[in-house]
């Protein structure tokens, strides 16, 4: 008798637990459920994505797949950054359904899902096109989810461009439509005090160098400074020392899609350290374009250069061939406005030689 109430009440107790087992369950918040991807086709079509388009109000990114290399389309396909390309298309895999939210379009701007052809909007266009531009996807990227409860999981807000219902998803969509974003902007850094010698040389004939007799003498001097004359300002003097450094590209274009103009200048720079570096410089619809080369010069190293130090100059100099071969960037203005000085801008009159003179 005993036995059998003892099995009756382990019964009673194994339906309450399953009982509450799913109670629980179906009270459990959405982030514990099994959510549903977004677009639950696009895992297996991401071999097939070979154009991205992001679109903004005011401006606007494409990127195409030639072979296996991305390029911005804007930039005569100049490489694009792998990893984020890779991180756009698997974020819009990764969408996961979180809940539906307003199909009105009145309330679109709260979630920042109306559409990026409405004035000043936020909202980004993200399309997916495949190698015979069929699309894929389209979905507008609306605003980062709002409520403070969830920091833990990341969402957003998306719509897709032909469907009213707007929606809370998980996941992260790491996409812009500034180009610039989308490539490797810095080209090289060649520090102020490695420079020994810089020579420039205008189409029209007017040239000038500057240079250093060693490393680590403060200003540079002019070659053939006339008898009367002496140099403009150190501060005006010492951009001619940072014109390498830090070089920040804001684009690019193909050499056999954009010729070079009548009008560019010739840039020969020394290095303290081996390098030689020959710039060609000009400036196409309002733009400061340059060419870079880069060549090894043994004299230029100090007699006690080790053979690493020399080997890795080397190295620098074939990486940075490779990569700067048939391209024309988009430098700095600041930097073009160093090249563009002609001699007579950085010198001035030597008043105590006029003084002499007098005397």
């Amino acid at each position: 008798m005993f036995k059998n109430k003892l099995i009756a009440l382990s019964l009673i107790t194994a339906i309450v637990i399953i009982t509450a087992s799913i109670f629980v369950k179906l009270r459990a918040p959405q982030s514990e459920k099994e959510k549903i991807p977004f677009f639950p086709k696009l895992a297996e079509q991401i071999a097939s994505v070979n154009h991205i388009s992001i679109k903004a109000y005011d401006e606007e990114v494409n990127l195409s797949r030639v072979a296996n290399d991305w390029g911005v389309d804007e930039f005569d396909g100049y490489p694009a950054l792998p990893d984020k390309v890779k991180s756009a298309v698997l974020g819009a895999a990764d969408l996961k359904i979180n809940a539906k939210k307003t199909a009105l379009p009145r309330l679109y701007n709260r979630l920042g899902v109306e559409g990026p052809e409405v004035e000043d909007s936020t909202s980004l266009l993200f399309t997916l096109k495949d190698a015979e531009e069929n699309k894929i996807l389209a979905i507008i990227v609306g605003k980062q989810r709002r409520s403070s409860a969830s920091q833990s999981t990341p969402g957003l807000y998306i719509r897709q461009p032909e469907d009213a219902q707007s929606y809370l998803v998980d996941g992260v969509m790491d996409i812009t439509a500034t180009k610039t974003d989308w490539i490797e902007r810095t080209l090289f850094d060649i520090p102020a005090d490695a420079v020994r010698a810089i020579r420039i040389e205008h189409a029209e004939g007017d040239a000038y160098t500057l240079f250093k007799n060693e490393q680590g003498q403060e200003q540079f001097q002019l070659e053939g400074l006339p008898v009367g004359k002496k140099l403009a300002s150190d501060l005006i003097i010492a951009r001619y020392g940072n014109l390498l450094q830090d070089m920040q590209i804001n684009g690019a274009r193909a050499k056999d899609k954009l010729p070079e103009q009548k009008s560019a200048s010739q840039v020969l720079v020394h290095t303290f350290e081996g390098i030689v570096v020959d710039m060609t410089a000009f400036e196409y619809d309002g733009i400061p374009y340059s060419a870079f080369a880069f060549r090894f010069d043994a004299s230029l190293m100090p007699e006690d250069a080790d053979t690493e130090k020399i080997e890795g100059v080397k190295t620098f100099i074939a990486n940075m061939n490779a990569r700067v071969l048939n391209w024309w960037y988009e430098i700095p203005p600041f930097k073009y406005e160093v090249i563009k000085k002609r001699s007579d801008s950085i010198m001035r009159d030597d008043k105590n030689t006029s003084r002499e003179k007098s005397d």
